[in-house]
C-alpha cells in the first residue's frame, strides 16, 4: 500500500506540475486563475471573452491533460484515505476515512463530467443550462476533494503519533 501511495503521490505532482506549465497561458488579466475560469463560467459572455483571448488548442490539451491528472488524483487520495484510516483507534474516523476514499471516486467522476462540458463548450455546443452544470460538477468536486484532504490534514497528528510508537 506505501508503495503505491507514493507512485501516486508522485504522479499527481507531476501532472500538476504539467498542467500547470501547459495551461501557462491561459493565465491573464481577464482569467487569473487560468482554466479554473471555463470551469465557473455560467454565462456565454463569460465563454466569449475567454475564448478570445485563449489559443483553444491550449485550452483543449490543457482539459485532455486533466483527464489523466484525475487518474492520479484520484488514485492519491483513495489511497491515502484508506491508508489514514487505518491509523485511527476512533471508529468514526476510521470510517469517515474509508467513506472519503470512494467520495474520491465520486470527485473524479464529477471531474469527467466537467471535462467533457467543457470540450463541448470550446466547440462552442453549449447553453447556459450545460455552462451551469459544469459550474456544479466543479464547485462540487472542489468541494468534496476539499473535504478530503481537510481529513488527511487532520490524521497527520495520528500519522506521527503511530509511527513513533
Amino acid at each position: 500500500m506505501r508503495q503505491k501511495l507514493i507512485v501516486a503521490a508522485f504522479a499527481c505532482v507531476l501532472m500538476m506540475a504539467a498542467l500547470q506549465w501547459q495551461g501557462a497561458s491561459l493565465k491573464r488579466n481577464i482569467s487569473p486563475r487560468g482554466i479554473v475560469e471555463l470551469e465557473m463560467a455560467t454565462q456565454p459572455r463569460q465563454i466569449a471573452i475567454l475564448m478570445e483571448v485563449w489559443d483553444r488548442s491550449v485550452v483543449k490539451m490543457n482539459i485532455w491533460l486533466d483527464f489523466l491528472f484525475i487518474v492520479t488524483y484520484v488514485a492519491f487520495l483513495a489511497l491515502a484515505s484508506e491508508a489514514v484510516s487505518s491509523k485511527w483507534k476512533n471508529q468514526n474516523f476510521k470510517v469517515i476515512g474509508l467513506t472519503l476514499a470512494r467520495v474520491s471516486v465520486v470527485v473524479g467522476v464529477l471531474d469527467i463530467g466537467e471535462n467533457l462540458l467543457m470540450l463541448q463548450t470550446i466547440a462552442g455546443n453549449f447553453t447556459v443550462v450545460s455552462l451551469q452544470m459544469t459550474h456544479y460538477f466543479a464547485t462540487i468536486k472542489f468541494t468534496l476533494a476539499a473535504i478530503v484532504l481537510i481529513y488527511l490534514l487532520i490524521s497527520i497528528p495520528v500519522i506521527v503519533r503511530k509511527s513513533q510508537s
